[in-house]
């Protein structure tokens, strides 16, 4: 009976859910997007990814006055039949804010091997470490700003005060309505699951989850012995 009680209740938190839709999923979206006022800087760090949209918004920032300097990061490549025929990702995003106005001189490459948002985020601690006045502008996708903020706040620690976040609108799918469209449906799910991994592999999470795993084991075989118990005080109902 009880599990019964359990499945309707599941089946009815589900359904409003999905009926109620409309009200928390652009919530959802928004919980992501962290940007915040704009403010002077030293530099812009374009966050490695997103090819189409984050080096435009640096060059303007950069063109505007904003910042001085353009940060990229020495992305590192995915084997492929297709990508050896292709230059790296930061030689493309470097040449992409040449050509929109930004001086060779005023891109600087962070070196390093680059294959996720946390690395990058330790190249610019090594930056902010040796560089103590220096303030940074990050631009990357508005869903992307959360993930990347967490990782700042855990790698920069007070350092984070000089770190800033602009989120890049994109033109492929409307972030009120980001279910509707595959493009938008993919990139808030996937930081959503990025997120979640993120604090399961550098927070806390690497804690918290295997507790809880223990918790319950701990219950299950907890269970498992008053059931035998129960089971041996009354075998006449156990036989039944």
């Amino acid at each position: 009976m009880r599990r019964r009680w359990v499945a309707v209740l599941v089946v009815v938190a589900i359904g409003g859910l999905a009926a109620a839709h409309q009200w928390w999923l652009p919530h959802l979206a928004s919980w992501l997007d962290v940007s915040g006022p704009l403010r002077r800087a030293d530099y812009a760090m374009v966050m490695g990814g997103g090819l189409e949209s984050r080096p435009v918004l640096a060059a303007v920032l950069y063109r505007k006055g904003w910042v001085d300097r353009i940060l990229i990061s020495e992305i590192r490549s995915i084997p492929s039949k297709v990508r050896p025929l292709m230059p790296p990702e930061h030689e493309l995003t470097k040449a992409l804010l040449i050509r929109l106005g930004v001086p060779e001189d005023r891109i600087i490459l962070l070196r390093g091997d680059h294959a996720a948002t946390f690395h990058e985020v330790v190249s610019l601690r090594d930056l902010l470490t040796a560089s103590p006045s220096v303030r940074v502008i990050i631009v990357t996708d508005a869903v992307h700003t959360r993930r990347t903020a967490w990782s700042v706040h855990l790698l920069l620690g007070p350092m984070a005060d000089r770190v800033g976040f602009i989120g890049v609108p994109s033109e492929r799918y409307d972030l009120h309505r980001w279910w509707q469209s595959a493009d938008g449906f993919f990139m808030v799910t996937s930081e959503c699951l990025k997120l979640f991994s993120y604090w399961i592999i550098y927070g806390s999470g690497k804690w918290w989850i295997p507790v809880l795993i223990g918790l319950i084991v701990l219950y299950g075989m907890f269970r498992r012995h008053f059931a035998h118990r129960q089971s041996h005080h009354n075998p006449d109902h156990a036989t039944a």
